[in-house]
């Protein structure tokens, strides 16, 4: 590891996932038997899938603080109430988190218990704000009320209509202020000073973050009740708008569901290629990749992908994201991997994290059989 990537992996990067679950889990359609693997990044979405009842999930990350981060949500949810959790993980405000931790502390494993007593600075405004990424955010948001004014923002999210938000969008937000600060704040030279550079070396060098950022950002303002978007909340009002808009993990209908799973998460770190390398053939059904293809060349993407096909069950469900480069399974395994197209598109279509430039879903066809084939044979055993 390269010691900008080192410099970026030596703390917690992502407190929260970055990552609607809600897609993901209409594309896994999960079963009771399956076995799921996950990259951890805030923890956030393999929790959510435990409500989906799994028999198992491999959550694994390159960032061991990743994995310390989950497993202290974890511990939140098996020792404390839900309000309580809700305090402790900071969407609700508290006086006493550090005194909450004393009972979440005695849930956890020696190694994670020794990394959070020695980081409880990091709990004061809660686990939720704790990551680099978060704090990027804060900066963000903080520019934008310098340059657009709260009220601005809080008319966005009090807006009736898509139509009254479009025309709030055209009239005042969209100015030669917001166009200045997408290409100050949105751009390639901050975000390598956020992450590292080489997490965007396979980008197009002409590609323009800026304007990237700037399109999918109208659209997010504009297209949905901003309300019900926890992720624009969060990012524009520095807080969920309110509980009944929180990520599905932090829902209260899914908290006694996940706290009796919770043993049912193995979490691993280190790389997907050595821990798959470590499994049998036919393993695991559910595949969630995050984004983490775009930032490796391509053959060691097409490798990837090989090693997981093996341990995959046929029929078995891949779903990952492009951020700024597009990957989707190379010509080479067209015969192993079926692309869900037209279902990622639906999918994409829905998705309230408005950051990502492409979804997808691939489907593991081991019996290399056409795909037309494939869908009638699955059509008769269905009926």
């Amino acid at each position: 590891m390269s010691t900008s990537a080192s410099r970026v992996f030596s703390s917690i990067l992502y407190a929260q996932c970055w990552e609607d679950p809600v897609i993901d889990q209409a594309a896994f359609a999960i079963h009771p038997g399956d076995v799921v693997f996950s990259i951890t990044s805030g923890g956030c979405n393999v929790l959510a899938f435990l409500a989906d009842s799994p028999r198992l999930i491999y959550s694994l990350d390159l960032n061991p603080h990743q994995n310390s981060l989950l497993e202290l949500k974890m511990g939140a949810f098996a020792a404390l109430t839900y309000e309580e959790m809700l305090e402790f993980i900071g969407v609700r405000p508290s006086t006493r988190r550090i005194g909450l931790y004393a009972n979440v502390r005695e849930a956890l494993r020696s190694e994670v218990r020794d990394y959070w007593d020695g980081h409880q600075g990091a709990m004061d405004d809660g686990i939720i704000n704790a990551g680099r990424y978060e704090r990027y955010m804060r900066l963000l948001r903080r520019t934008l009320e310098a340059f657009k004014g709260k009220r601005l923002i809080r008319e966005l999210f009090e807006a009736g209509s898509d139509a009254e938000r479009e025309r709030i969008y055209q009239r005042r937000w969209n100015t030669p202020s917001w166009r200045m600060f997408t290409r100050i704040f949105l751009s390639r030279a901050i975000m390598s000073t956020l992450f590292t550079g080489e997490f965007f070396r396979y980008v197009e060098g002409s590609f323009s973050f800026g304007q990237h950022f700037a399109r999918l950002t109208e659209h997010a303002l504009t297209a949905r009740d901003l309300r019900e978007n926890y992720f624009a909340s969060y990012i524009l009002l520095g807080r969920y708008y309110d509980e009944c808009h929180l990520p599905p993990y932090l829902m209260r209908e899914n908290f006694e569901r996940i706290r009796a799973r919770l043993g049912r998460i193995k979490v691993v770190s280190g790389d997907c290629g050595s821990f798959f390398r470590s499994l049998p053939d036919n393993s695991i059904q559910k595949f969630n990749f995050s984004n983490i293809f775009e930032w490796m060349p391509p053959e060691a993407f097409e490798a990837l992908l090989r090693e997981a096909v093996r341990v995959a069950s046929d029929g078995a469900v891949l779903t990952y994201r492009n951020l700024l480069v597009l990957r989707e399974r190379p010509q080479a395994l067209a015969d192993l991997l079926v692309q869900e197209r037209a279902l990622a598109q639906k999918l994409h279509n829905q998705d309230r994290s408005f950051i990502y430039r492409n979804f997808v879903v691939e489907r593991v066809n081991k019996r290399k059989e056409p795909c037309a084939t494939r869908l009638e044979r699955s059509a008769t055993e269905a009926a």
